[in-house]
């Protein structure tokens, strides 16, 4: 009689039923780049609608001011005062602005300042009041003064190897906000029939940046 096969040989023996020849791996589904550039070109914008800000709401009242005086009755030490406010706020805002950004980042400080910058504008319009006039006036250009000290700031923590380049192109921006403010103010507010449209007009390009 013939033994039955150990185990062994059993295995040995065995015929196998499938196939486990591994087939050939799924592709690898490429991951979306994040790239920089893209976001380095909306940083950009950013800074630049940040420029166009920085002297509107100074050289639109500048052109308008006699128009103010006579809508809110300034007398001539209040007419003086607000146009004395850029210097105090570029002063006092401009000193403080390093220690704001030691405590809070960079950016949030910047949209705080365009906050305070679009509320003003928006809030100086809608007044009869002298005096709050002259506050909501302060309040704007603080922001523009905090603003005018991190924009440089923000340019060398963000474009470290185009400084120059977009150094110029933020003070090229700011130049021709600074000249289309002074040149369209009076315009827009006789078409509007309002001293307070060619000053608030600026408000909504604050509120953009």
């Amino acid at each position: 009689m013939t033994p039955p096969p150990t185990s062994t040989e059993a295995a040995a023996t065995a015929v196998p039923t499938t196939d486990v020849t591994p087939g050939p791996a799924p592709a690898a589904v490429p991951a979306r780049p994040v790239g920089p550039v893209r976001g380095g070109a909306l940083v950009l914008v950013g800074m630049l609608l940040v420029a166009l800000n920085l002297r509107a709401a100074v050289t639109s009242l500048g052109a308008l001011l006699d128009e103010v005086r006579g809508g809110l009755g300034l007398s001539g030490a209040m007419a003086g005062l607000v146009t004395t406010l850029p210097t105090i706020a570029f002063a006092g805002l401009g000193a403080l602005t390093p220690w704001l950004v030691r405590r809070w980042p960079a950016p949030r400080v910047l949209v705080l300042a365009m906050l305070a910058l679009t509320v003003g504008q928006v809030l100086r319009v809608v007044t009869d009041s002298a005096a709050v006039f002259v506050l909501t006036s302060a309040l704007a250009l603080a922001g523009i003064a905090v603003a005018n000290i991190l924009l440089p700031m923000l340019v060398k923590q963000h474009f470290p190897h185009r400084t120059g380049l977009v150094t110029g192109a933020y003070t090229m921006t700011l130049t021709v906000g600074t000249t289309v403010a002074a040149a369209s103010a009076v315009p827009v507010a006789h078409a509007f029939g309002s001293w307070r449209a060619g000053l608030g007009v600026w408000a909504g390009l604050a509120a953009l940046a």
